[in-house]
């Protein structure tokens, strides 16, 4: 685990924060957009598009940069959160 564990922690309650949110506008989201084949994917990469720029925030003050395991890692944790989505539809 490279990850410090309080980004590791930003990061987990950012993925919950958005599951929340997406969850309280479901029904909104599913009439805005009655084209999209796969809700629960469109979603979670949005949701992850959206968590990435805290994952770089919080690195950024800190005055360092994510190396490459580090990005591994982070797409490791988001993916944890992927079938939550994914029941949401």
């Amino acid at each position: 685990m490279t990850i410090q564990p309080e980004i590791k922690e930003v990061i987990e309650n950012q993925m919950d924060l958005m599951i929340k949110q997406t969850k309280a506008y479901l029904p909104f989201i599913k009439l805005a957009f009655p084209g999209v084949k796969d809700m629960s994917e469109m979603c979670f990469n949005l949701i992850v598009g959206n968590v990435l720029t805290t994952f770089v925030t919080q690195y950024t003050m800190r005055m360092q940069y994510p190396k490459e395991q580090d990005f591994v890692e982070f797409g490791t944790i988001t993916q944890n959160y992927k079938e939550k989505i994914k029941e949401m539809f």
